[in-house]
């Protein structure tokens, strides 16, 4: 049979269960928050944001080299600005092809060179080996023109240039719309994650509310059934009733140990309650044949008195008389020490309920301690659901900046593509400047809305965090009371527990008293029978031994007396308890 856990320890699971599971819900939220900023950081600026922008600048640098070379074939150039814009051209080929390798090598690093757009189905890696041929192609075939002397001279095949120049820069753009393609793909896929991390979330507070409410609900079932039990023992104890019959199985935890202290207390007390009845009905027997033999006695020592004649007759009589009451007397404090010897033992049995009684109030208040302090925990948990409130809100504003920035921006991209469009042909290659940021723009706007919208459901969950904190809380508090009540009726019990121990000790004493007083009546039985003998030897002193004897006769009746009403006091405190 599995070992059952005791209070104690359910109490602590009840505190660290839930602790944990808060605790490690915690954690795996902010871990996966974490993971899905650092996948969106590095998508949308470490990959797609970079990569996008050397593109664009490569694009740029594209049309500057077209912009040389065409100056430099149109023969309108001197020497000097010849020279500048050779120059010009091979330095801004060499930036387009160092951009765009620099681009390569991100979507490399990242793993994106297979991306394929949607309706080309061409990936990032073939569109940049195909700007490569083409661009190549034109930069060496406009090299071949510009250095053949032939610029300026109407020997230039433009419009096939043209061509291959325009087929290098579609395989730009393509990958443009890749990379935006992707980060779309991206923000969709974190924002699918979430929706699964809610929902694990929202599992996790319900199974841990279910946990709560059952393990509340038995801890305090078997709590209220082990009170109630010994409540109804104690009443009955202390209104007199021993009855009680012991259970023949216990709890194997704390309250079992109460339960079954209390019922042996109950089953000790029993015994030694029937113990000093039977004894008592002894001793009031003894009393009442000691009674009628010191009356026979005190008649003898009359008759012999005014009988003198008759003295041997009456002596023969008194030591008859004398020997019995002996016996009686012998009898008497047998039964009178066996009484006190019971009463030891029904003292040192009700010390050591005392002494449990005391036991089972100091685990009353540990446990008191620990329903406060688990208290205290469920506060503390409290007030760092407050701080995360706290700071969700402060995130809230930092999205709202990023969707003011965004706005921001792409006003300013509208107002480059109006100037852009003021500029003409010259203004071509900043209009597609403009157009990529009026997109990098929207892809901001979209992802502050997206963070307010993870922000939304974040405050539901610490909502409802909070409330069942707060639920919590109250049932601890509500524990609290309860455990308040059940150590003051306990304290109640203690005291009925020390009032019997104080009446036990005091009939020990009244035992011990009687014990020594038929002592003393079986020392004056002993010198009467030794005075008859020698009123049979020396009948000269008849008289005066006769006197002696009526007077010691009347202490013997007077000391039956006083026993007699010592066994009606004992009668009277054990009738109080019924034990059948």
């Amino acid at each position: 049979m599995a070992k059952i856990f005791s209070i104690r320890v359910r109490l602590i699971l009840l505190v660290l269960v839930p602790s944990i599971l808060y605790l490690g819900t915690s954690i795996y939220l902010l871990q996966q928050s974490k993971t899905n900023t650092d996948v969106l950081a590095s998508s949308l600026y470490e990959t797609t944001d970079k990569s996008t922008s050397l593109i664009l600048n490569a694009d740029r640098d594209m049309y500057q080299a077209l912009t040389a070379y065409q100056l430099l074939v149109s023969g309108t150039l001197g020497p000097e600005e010849k020279t500048k814009q050779l120059k010009d051209l091979k330095d801004n080929i060499d930036q387009t092809n160092s951009r765009v390798g620099q681009a390569y090598d991100i979507l490399k690093g990242k793993g994106l060179l297979a991306v394929a757009h949607t309706e080309t189905k061409s990936t990032i890696e073939q569109n940049v080996a195909g700007f490569h041929t083409y661009f190549d192609q034109w930069a060496k075939e406009a090299n071949a023109v510009v250095q053949s002397g032939a610029a300026g001279k109407g020997v230039i095949n433009d419009s096939k240039l043209s061509a291959t120049f325009e087929k290098g820069r579609e395989g730009m753009n393509l990958i443009g719309e890749i990379l935006d393609i992707y980060a779309k793909t991206s923000i969709e896929d974190i924002r699918d994650q979430n929706n699964k991390t809610a929902k694990t979330i929202y599992i996790s507070i319900a199974i841990l509310i279910i946990l709560l409410a059952v393990s509340g609900g038995v801890v305090i079932s078997i709590i209220m059934r082990t009170v109630k039990a010994i409540m109804l023992v104690t009443s009955r104890v202390a209104a007199g009733d021993l009855r009680h019959e012991p259970k023949q199985t216990y709890a194997n935890d704390e309250f079992g140990k109460i339960t079954e202290s209390v019922d042996t207390m109950v089953f000790k007390i029993k015994g030694l309650i029937a113990t000093i009845a039977h004894n008592t009905q002894f001793v009031q027997d003894a009393s009442v044949e000691l009674s009628d033999s010191s009356k026979e006695s005190a008649s003898a020592a009359e008759h012999v008195a005014t009988n003198i004649q008759e003295m041997t007759h009456d002596v023969e009589v008194q030591a008859r008389s004398s020997e019995e009451t002996s016996r009686a007397i012998e009898e008497m404090a047998i039964g009178i020490q066996r009484v006190a010897e019971n009463s030891s033992v029904m003292a040192d049995h009700s010390s050591l309920t005392s002494r449990h009684a005391t036991i089972g109030n100091d685990l009353l208040g540990k446990l008191q301690q620990q329903i406060t302090n688990m208290l205290a925990s469920v506060e503390q948990l409290s007030l760092t659901v407050l701080s995360l409130t706290r700071k969700s809100d402060q995130i809230g504003l930092i999205a709202s900046s990023i969707t003011t920035f965004a706005n921001q921006t792409n006003l300013l991209s509208l107002n480059a593509s109006i100037e852009a469009a003021r500029a003409g042909e010259h203004g071509k290659g900043f209009n597609v400047v403009a157009n990529e940021i009026r997109k990098l723009a929207a892809q901001s706007i979209e992802s502050a809305d997206g963070i307010n919208q993870l922000i939304h459901e974040t405050r539901v969950e610490i909502a409802s965090v909070s409330e069942s904190m707060n639920a919590t809380k109250q049932e601890a508090s509500t524990g609290s009371v309860m455990m308040q009540e059940v150590n003051q009726s306990f304290h109640t019990i203690m005291a009925s527990v020390t009032h019997i121990v104080t009446q036990i000790h005091e009939t020990s004493a009244i035992t011990q008293q009687m014990s020594a007083s038929s002592q003393e009546i079986s020392a004056t039985m002993d010198h009467s029978a030794s005075s008859t003998s020698h009123i049979l030897v020396k009948s000269q002193n008849v008289a005066a031994a006769t006197e002696e004897q009526l007077a010691m006769m009347q202490n013997i009746a007077a000391a039956s007396e006083q026993l007699r009403s010592v066994v009606n006091t004992l009668n009277e405190s054990v009738a109080y308890f019924k034990i059948a």
